[in-house]
């Protein structure tokens, strides 16, 4: 018997199959990795222009560093601080919120977003203050002149009688109440607390100088022609004596202001504080708009990120033509400020109206009224911490200006602890033309800047 060969076996028939098969799973698997791989390449090239647009504006300063100075030579736009690499520059932010609708910026955002449309938002902690109630009024009688005069001091308008009072004081000291008077003499100032209306009343000259509760008042003698006495008692506080008396009455009629500051946080932010959008190269505004572009975008990309703001705030002048509130000075106090600094305020002789300055120390806050009553009167300042926590300052200029100290705006504390938060806002305006507020004490070299919380949320997408 004769066998004919076979071309192919079963085994090899079954092998043949098994290698189409695998062949078949091998091209289809690489078709689907292949189409998985450029997903998560096309995915992963999404992410990154959000994050590295971020990285971009948070992580380097700009070209050149201080491009908020001079946006003609803005090359690309970074925010970062030239001294604080942790931290962005409020400088940074607020040229940028300024020069929204610069090409420059506009254009350094497109190409770091690699021409994608995208939407910025920055949020920074908001800050609403007001004050309310009234600024002390200054008392200041000068009856030490050589005038011959008979001063009576009490209720009402004749004087020489006793009234309630309370925190009275003879050159510092606590006065102990007794039935007998003390007398006064050249030098002694005596001061105390008037809780009923008085009068200094000048029977020899028919003149009164009415005082209103509550104030404080200091009496200083300047030499008596006869005997000037006081009694403090039960009955009250009676002044008593008449005859050649020279004084100078000195005080304020108390009352107070309050001093309220709200501060919003980044994170409780309902609507940013920076916005800019751009689509398909154009800046746009319009929220429908936007919205209806990233409607049409086959993938949307959001990245939030929060960081740190250096914030340092400082003009040496600063002309004021305004009534909306602002700040002046920000940032942090490492030195006590010596006795002999000041700022000035200057305005035109004719010009009348008042302006307040809100300042914060550390913890405390504090009120100044400048204020100018009439083209011929002088103008006068005042200093006054919110409830009333320390004694009002005083100041009195010419018919152009005033110094105030800074001193009495930020107290003294103890350095070796560390600096100390301060911030002034021109709070309030209603004089008639340009109010010029110029520090004459070089406050920012005794400064360092204070750091602040800021979010930035970012979304890009492609509606081309």
């Amino acid at each position: 018997m004769r066998y004919r060969g076979q071309i192919f076996s079963l085994d090899a028939m079954l092998a043949l199959v098994m290698v189409i098969v695998m062949l078949g799973t091998i091209t289809s698997t690489s078709t689907v990795l292949q189409n998985e791989i450029s997903a998560m390449v096309d995915w992963y090239e999404r992410v990154n222009i959000a994050s590295n647009m971020l990285d971009v504006l948070t992580k380097n300063p700009g070209n050149p560093t201080d491009w908020n100075k001079d946006i003609s030579n803005l090359k690309s736009l970074g925010l970062r601080s030239n001294t604080y690499p942790y931290a962005v520059s409020y400088d940074k932010i607020s040229a940028l919120m300024k020069l929204e609708d610069s090409t420059a910026v506009i254009n350094s955002l497109i190409n770091m977003s690699n021409h994608k449309d995208f939407e910025l938002r920055l949020y920074l902690p908001n800050t609403t203050i007001s004050l309310t109630g009234y600024f002390p009024k200054r008392v200041f009688i000068d009856l030490s002149d050589g005038r011959d005069r008979n001063i009576q001091i009490g209720q009402g308008s004749t004087g020489n009688n006793p009234f309630d009072a309370a925190n009275v004081t003879l050159n510092g000291d606590n006065l102990p109440k007794r039935n007998q008077p003390y007398s006064l003499s050249p030098g002694d100032v005596l001061a105390f607390y008037a809780l009923e209306d008085i009068t200094v009343h000048d029977r020899k000259n028919g003149e009164d100088y009415p005082i209103s509760a509550p104030a404080y008042v200091e009496i200083q003698v300047i030499s008596t022609g006869s005997n000037f006495q006081v009694k403090w008692s039960d009955s009250g506080l009676h002044i008593t004596g008449q005859g050649q008396v020279r004084i100078v009455v000195e005080g304020y009629q108390k009352s107070t202001i309050t001093v309220n500051v709200d501060v919003t946080e980044p994170e409780e932010l309902t609507a940013p504080s920076y916005r800019i959008a751009v689509i398909n190269g154009s800046k746009v505004d319009d929220d429908a708009v936007i919205q209806r572009s990233r409607d049409r975008s086959p993938w949307i990309e959001y990245i939030e990120r929060k960081v740190t703001v250096e914030k340092f705030r400082y003009e040496e002048n600063i002309n004021v033509d305004f009534s909306s509130t602002t700040e002046w000075i920000v940032g942090r106090l490492t030195m006590n400020v010596p006795e002999y600094s000041y700022f000035r305020v200057t305005v035109a002789p004719q010009y009348t109206g008042r302006i307040i300055l809100v300042a914060r120390d550390g913890e405390e806050y504090r009120g100044v009224l400048i204020e100018k009553q009439s083209s011929d009167s002088v103008i006068q300042a005042i200093v006054a911490t919110s409830d009333d926590s320390s004694p009002p300052k005083f100041y009195q200029g010419n018919k152009t200006s005033v110094d105030v100290p800074w001193s009495s705006i930020f107290q003294a504390f103890d350095t070796s602890v560390g600096s100390k938060v301060i911030t002034v806002w021109i709070y309030g305006n209603t004089f008639d033309g340009t109010v010029e507020i110029k520090d004459m004490g070089h406050l920012d070299t005794m400064m360092e800047p204070k750091f602040e919380r800021t979010i930035l949320k970012l979304w890009v997408w492609d509606d081309s």
